[in-house]
């Protein structure tokens, strides 16, 4: 006797397989979505420390924290990598107002987070002030942020991100 298969059972098979390997792109294709939220509500919740932090430093100094150091444009950056990764979040640590340094999920070249303390005049802004921004969100639809001075919509540099401007 023969142990053979037939046709039927062969195409069986081979639909339970593509089935199979169609679920398991599927849940790839949405894990992927989902982790793409989950490292959003990460950032907003980072902007929210540092924005709530930076006003609290305000609120006992009377000034904004400078730049410790200058990436690029006496921008700090939180994806540096050069100078120990020294940045303006490093005095809020120090201050008590963040437990540790926070820095963007992915924290590369397209997603990180940055901040910079201008001096007044600066923009046509009359008083110094900063801006802080997530550079961009993975999904669409979040909350852009605020800060403009009469020269400059600072949310238009990270228009899929996050800005924050307060002036001193």
């Amino acid at each position: 006797m023969e142990n053979s298969i037939g046709t039927g059972q062969v195409f069986s098979k081979i639909l339970i397989v593509g089935f199979m390997i169609m679920a398991v792109i599927f849940g790839a294709i949405y894990m992927n979505k989902r982790w793409s939220k989950i490292r959003d509500i990460r950032r907003q919740g980072d902007a929210q420390a540092i924005v709530k932090a930076l006003n609290y430093y305000y609120s006992q100094y009377g000034y904004y924290p400078d730049a410790t150091d200058d990436d690029e444009g006496g921008w700090d950056y939180s994806n540096d990598t050069e100078q120990g990764g020294a940045n303006f979040m490093d005095t809020l640590v120090k201050a008590g107002y963040l437990v540790a340094v926070p820095f963007d999920p992915k924290n590369d070249d397209i997603y990180y987070y940055r901040y910079k303390k201008f001096a007044s005049d600066e923009y046509d802004c009359a008083k110094p002030f900063y801006v802080f921004q997530v550079a961009r969100f993975e999904t669409e639809d979040l909350q852009i942020g605020y800060g403009s001075c009469p020269n400059i919509d600072w949310t238009k540099i990270a228009p899929n991100g996050y800005t924050a401007m307060e002036i001193e």
